[in-house]
């Protein structure tokens, strides 16, 4: 199997550009590129997908090269906006590229180039001779991404980033032979802006060819990866490994062969293994619990999958004194949560701010039934007061209504 092949095997494969050339890039070893966006200081779920692109050219004999936007995201991608990006500031930009830049190496250990490097030495009369001057404007019109803003406007800056990232992929295609591109769904109208450039520059012989991956949504249409409370991020500062294992683990029966084909390296035979494995006895979650032991393992590591596995069987015999408080807290921050502005309520406001009960009857009904536990200890009196003096580390609290239903609260 090729890697092209997999990767349709997979069902990764979206869109792709020249047949004949993509033939000519699997036949030898050849070089592709995908860009990575410094519009956050960690990458997420979505980009881990792309990582994994980047590891599998490479284990399929290719070499793959990673582009960091410090360019393009001072400018920000109208791809997927109904209108104008907040444009964020150039200190911001490049210490988000940074860390996404250690992330990048971690992950796929691969070359990573920032466009910054090419583009901040270019004036403004070199960038309309060298790279306005390859692309017709009635070219641009056409683009599905600037076709969809003309009624409600588009300024300048974001109508010639189709340009810059084409153009990231012509200087790539003479400076560092790279032959393919690689982005998401919504990049088709960029990729093929840096092939008609190329064709411009070398003629209609070039071997430049491109291909979009599937973006993956939930049964809602959302995008994977997006929960209530943000994106499942890689930096466990914004997302705790156990809110990224709960998040695996609790995967859809339908959903989970198409997950473990996107998100982990495991081989058809592997994956063909697990699922029917799991299909025999689906009520003990094989497949779910090989997705988030795969995915938690390679981001956060053995030691922190193992951490997961000990959070989990403490909430399922519901026994979170066995936790160490740090342990705790990160548990609570994959359940529905609150951000307490007062320093104390009373219980039952509490419980309906909260979100955990609808009007404050039922809030009373819970306490009279002795359903209601905050930071474990149970509560039935309507006069009693929650504050942030019985928090835990002065920080955060914690109810449970029945047996498993678990709300955090977050002291300011």
């Amino acid at each position: 199997m090729s890697f092209v092949e997999d990767l349709k095997w997979r069902g990764l494969i979206n869109n792709t550009t020249n047949e004949e050339k993509i033939k000519l890039f699997e036949s030898k070893k050849s070089i592709a590129y995908i860009g990575f966006d410094p519009s956050a200081d960690s990458l997420h779920l979505g980009n881990y997908v792309m990582l994994l692109i980047l590891r599998r050219l490479k284990q399929y004999g290719h070499n793959a090269i990673a582009i960091l936007g410090g360019a393009t995201g001072q400018i920000g991608d109208p791809s997927g906006k109904s209108s104008e990006r907040n444009m964020l500031d150039l200190k911001k930009t490049e210490s988000n590229a940074l860390a996404i830049q250690k992330q990048i190496k971690k992950y796929a250990n691969v070359e990573v180039i920032n466009n910054l490097d090419f583009y901040k030495k270019m004036t403004i009369f070199d960038f309309l001779r060298n790279v306005g001057k390859l692309i017709n404007v009635n070219y641009l019109l056409e683009k599905d991404v600037i076709k969809s803003r003309l009624e409600s406007g588009i300024s300048y800056t974001e109508f010639s980033y189709n340009l810059i990232q084409g153009y990231d992929f012509a200087w790539l295609y003479k400076q560092k032979h790279v032959r393919m591109q690689i982005g998401g769904s919504d990049q088709w109208g960029n990729i093929t802006t840096g092939i008609e450039m190329i064709r411009k520059l070398y003629g209609d012989n070039n071997e430049a060819c491109g291909l979009t991956i599937t973006l993956l949504t939930k049964p809602d249409g959302t995008k994977f990866g997006k929960t209530d409370n943000g994106a499942i991020y890689l930096d466990k500062k914004y997302t705790s490994p156990f809110a990224m294992y709960q998040f695996l683990y609790n995967q859809a029966d339908s959903d989970i062969e198409k997950l473990l084909k996107f998100f982990t390296l495991l081989k058809k035979e592997e994956i063909n293994n697990i699922m029917e494995k799991h299909k025999s006895e689906s009520f003990k979650r094989l497949a779910q619990q090989e997705l988030a032991k795969t995915v938690v393992s390679d981001v956060h590591g053995d030691k922190e999958y193992k951490r997961c596995l000990q959070i989990s069987e403490a909430f399922f015999k519901g026994n979170l004194e066995s936790l160490s408080n740090e342990d705790l807290y990160n548990a609570l921050t994959s359940v529905a949560s609150f951000d307490a502005s007062e320093s104390s309520y009373n219980v039952i406001d509490l419980l309906v701010v909260c979100n955990i009960c609808k009007s404050k009857s039922e809030a009373r009904t819970l306490l009279e039934s002795n359903a209601i536990f905050i930071n474990n200890k149970p509560v039935n009196k309507f006069d009693t007061i929650i504050s942030k003096t019985h928090s835990i580390d002065n920080k955060f609290s914690y109810i449970k209504k029945g047996k498993k239903n678990y709300f955090l609260i977050n002291w300011k």
